[in-house]
């Protein structure tokens, strides 16, 4: 077996710039569990000469701005979260004038028509009333109002999951080709009484004027 030459060691000498290699040590590895070595690294501070920094950007320079369709859902996610029945508060409510103690805004509650029902656990037509007038005044989310699509049991019987909170609380309303005729109608009828009314004013006018 040869034997190793006496004298300064190439990786340990007093010259090397690599400092000093330490040995294996089996019996330190049982006692601390770590075999590498157990001097502390030496901290490396920042230099504080001035050195190039090279920029990088996180965008392309050909990239386009957002649309702004999805600005406006950017801005919408941004707001205030509104519960879902926080408008049951306003429930059997109504303006009152402090001074006299008259109705002054609603002289008779809230009623929606016929074909909207209201939805929800006791959420009655004033509720839905004030629901459809919210989301007509805060159309947040840019879609259709056309109320709640599920069934009504499943609405009322788990609303916390079934029940979309961008949509008022009424249960979805099919328009028919009867309730179109129907409206027109009504337009035809409410364009007669109106004409009627114009002519018997122009005949109180001239009365008027030739007194």
């Amino acid at each position: 077996m040869p034997r190793a030459r006496k004298g300064k060691s190439k990786r340990g000498g007093k010259g090397s710039k690599k400092g000093v290699v330490t040995k294996f040590d089996p019996e330190g590895a049982l006692r601390h569990g770590f075999d590498g070595s157990l001097l502390p690294p030496a901290r490396q501070t920042a230099s504080i000469f001035r050195q190039p920094v090279t920029i990088v950007t996180t965008s392309s320079k050909h990239s386009k701005p957002a649309p702004v369709s999805e600005i406006k859902r950017s801005v919408g996610r941004m707001d205030k979260p509104f519960q879902m029945f926080a408008l049951k508060r306003l429930q059997g409510l109504r303006a009152t004038s402090i001074s006299t103690g008259n109705f002054i805004a609603l002289s008779e509650p809230l009623a929606p028509p016929s074909k909207i029902i209201p939805v929800g656990p006791g959420i009655g037509g004033d509720v839905a009333c004030l629901s459809v007038a919210y989301s007509l005044q805060h159309p947040t989310t840019g879609l259709p109002i056309t109320g709640q699509t599920g069934p009504k049991k499943s609405l009322d019987s788990n609303p916390g999951a079934n029940v979309n909170p961008d949509q008022p609380l009424f249960q979805a309303v099919v328009i028919t080709e009867d309730d179109v005729l129907l409206q027109q109608k009504r337009v035809i009828d409410a364009r007669r009484r109106l004409e009627e009314a114009l002519k018997q004013f122009d005949a109180m006018l001239e009365l008027c004027i030739h007194i």
